[in-house]
């Protein structure tokens, strides 16, 4: 269990889904179950004006998650570049486009922004969950 020195948890699947959900419920007590997980994501945010991409002080692991409320799922990051976690509703009117490693949206605010995937197929998995 030690690597260099460094000792290493060990959790398994379960056990890191269940920790997971309790810090999720930490910041937003209705995050009732984890639907998938993106272990790394990077955000960029598109300026019309400029008609270019920059990115955004956000990076981190994505999930998209069931509430017991409205809005009754959402997609949280938990920045790992400052203490302001990303949160964005998944509205029926929720608009995006997949283009793999990247999954660009609309949010309600009408801002275009796109999360690239460290894994392609986080990618793609989170675009197939964000179609049903």
């Amino acid at each position: 269990m030690s690597q260099n020195g460094k000792l290493l948890p060990n959790l398994d699947q379960h056990s890191t889904k269940a920790l997971n959900l309790t810090v999720l419920q930490r910041i937003d007590p209705f995050v009732e179950e984890i639907l998938i997980t993106a272990a790394h994501v990077t955000f960029y945010e598109f300026n019309i004006d400029l008609n270019q991409w920059s990115r955004k002080d956000v990076e981190g692991s994505l999930f998209v998650v069931k509430r017991n409320t409205q809005p009754r799922f959402q997609f949280i990051v938990m920045n790992r570049r400052n203490t302001d976690n990303l949160v964005e509703d998944l509205l029926g009117d929720f608009e995006y486009e997949v283009q793999v490693p990247y999954l660009l949206y609309r949010n309600a605010a009408q801002e275009v922004n796109g999360i690239w995937f460290y894994n392609s197929q986080d990618c793609e998995a989170v675009a197939n969950l964000f179609s049903r």
